[in-house]
């Protein structure tokens, strides 16, 4: 008995033995690569199609352009007004787009590394270039989306939806279309050569109950998902808009449809924040 006390007492040293060598923390570097020279925080980030560049936009009214090899600063982007939420590349990696909350954009030629175009329009969602041409998209918080054909911009088509921002989008069916989520739980899908719409989810049936906040697309599959404010994945058929299904993705136990109801005794800030916390903030389809 008393040698079998002694295995046990020797079984119990070697586990702490283990946890300890369990808990040892492994050195290694904390970074590749650190981007240096923004005086606030980074909201957005982009790499460049070539994977040679990196853009970041700041709460410091600026944009920056990093060598993706050795950080070196090459391009600083100057002149916004407000916060820089969106950077993005064109698809060519050419043309770099930057915008601000209070809806100024500027276009930079990464060649000449200067400004050669830039337009103000009310308080910016989000950018997005067409993944095979040159052309810029952008969308408001008074449900406008705006369209311009580069290199010189001028020629410009505009697509008003709701009175609700215009949340998210994302290029569909051979990216001749723009799907586009709007704050009022809507989804339209625009005719990029007609500026039209051609599809639209808009009955309280099939709308979000609540601000689109995510898009995404399979061209494999003509497939569209949409993520919700509502804590709802919504399925969609991107050749003819036919809604497929929803997904409900709120945490169970008595909540069901009633969770965007206001509780007894619970004010409307609490109400808001307890509906965020089932909010659906990305949405990715995978390819076969």
């Amino acid at each position: 008995m008393d040698d079998m006390g002694l295995d046990e007492d020797e079984n119990d040293n070697n586990e702490e033995e283990d946890d300890d060598d369990d808990e040892e923390e492994i050195e290694c570097d904390p970074f590749l690569l650190k981007l240096e020279g923004h005086t606030g925080a980074i909201f957005c980030l982009d790499v460049s199609a070539n994977n040679s560049l990196i853009a970041t936009g700041s709460e410091d009214d600026t944009a920056m352009v990093f060598h993706s090899q050795n950080a070196e600063i090459v391009l600083k982007c100057q002149g916004h007004k407000d916060s820089v939420t969106c950077v993005r590349f064109s698809h060519d990696s050419q043309y770099l787009a930057t915008g601000d909350l209070s809806g100024l954009i500027k276009v930079w030629k990464m060649a000449s590394k200067e400004e050669i175009w830039s337009f103000e329009l009310s308080d910016l969602e989000w950018l997005q270039w067409h993944p095979k041409g040159l052309v810029l998209f952008a969308g408001t918080v008074d449900g406008q989306v705006w369209m311009w054909k580069g290199p010189q911009f001028v020629e410009t088509k505009t697509m008003q939806g709701p009175n609700a921002a215009c949340s998210a989008a994302v290029l569909v069916n051979q990216d001749r279309c723009l799907c586009c989520g709007y704050g009022d739980g809507s989804l339209r899908i625009w005719d990029l050569k007609s500026a039209a719409v051609a599809h639209s989810l808009t009955d309280r049936h099939h709308a979000h109950e609540g601000q689109v906040n995510c898009i995404d697309c399979s061209t494999e599959f003509n497939l569209i998902a949409t993520g919700g404010l509502d804590g709802i994945v919504e399925l969609v058929q991107s050749n003819n808009g036919k809604f497929i299904t929803k997904l409900d993705c709120r945490p169970r136990g008595g909540e069901g449809s009633s969770q965007q109801q206001r509780r007894e005794g619970e004010d409307e800030e609490d109400a808001e924040e307890r509906e965020n916390k089932n909010s659906i903030e990305s949405v990715a389809l995978a390819s076969r």
